[in-house]
């Protein structure tokens, strides 16, 4: 293995200046060309926070998701590596997932548009699963409470959930959580009739 001789200062200097380049370039095979770089330099705060700057710039542009509702965007796996990587950062980057979600893609088919948005509930899904819980789950009601989201894609979130979390549940989770659960028109079509499925057996947990 290759010992780097640079200091901690020139090395984050190194990894902010050829990310820079890269973000001036907006090229997507420049950037897949060097992915595994990224990836290293993404562990370094500063260049996490201006890689959410630029794909907050880069995702504000009206036909950024056109034809890429099969896969997901190489912008989110680097969010998601952020997440990964900085725990402080879990706010910045779930406000850079909000308006994402909330947004009017108007140019894309219906189905698209739900596609979409469960993509970005993915993404929020991650960020619970790496300890920003209460704060995804409360916004998630939010939704539901105000119906500003698709039932289906409060229903998408609810099964991802169960799907990652296990119990015991803190008291918080279950105050968040439990109305979704118990909402018939979001979990009724998850909950089968012997009452073995992941949200039965949330509410049994939670006392019925």
């Amino acid at each position: 293995a290759v010992v780097s001789t640079q200091s901690t200062g020139e090395q984050t200097i190194n990894a902010i200046e050829k990310t820079h380049k890269l973000a001036k370039l907006d090229d997507m095979p420049e950037w897949l060309c060097n992915i595994e770089t990224v990836f290293k330099y993404l562990k370094y705060p500063v260049v996490s926070m201006g890689i959410i700057k630029y794909c907050k710039e880069v995702t504000m542009d009206s036909s950024y998701f056109k034809g890429v509702t099969d896969s997901v965007p190489l912008h989110l796996i680097m969010i998601d590596e952020i997440a990964n990587n900085h725990p402080l950062h879990h706010e910045t980057v779930f406000e850079f997932l909000k308006p994402l979600f909330e947004r009017s893609h108007e140019h894309l088919q219906e189905l698209e548009q739900i596609e979409i948005r469960k993509m970005i509930i993915d993404r929020m899904v991650h960020l619970l699963c790496v300890g920003h819980v209460i704060p995804v789950i409360q916004y998630m009601r939010y939704c539901l409470d105000n119906e500003t989201a698709d039932k289906s894609l409060i229903r998408h979130f609810a099964a991802e959930v169960m799907e990652v979390t296990t119990s015991p549940y803190s008291a918080e989770f279950i105050a968040e959580f439990l109305p979704i659960a118990k909402n018939p028109d979001i979990t009724a079509p998850l909950r089968n009739i012997n009452e073995s499925d992941s949200i039965s057996q949330f509410i049994e947990y939670c006392g019925g």
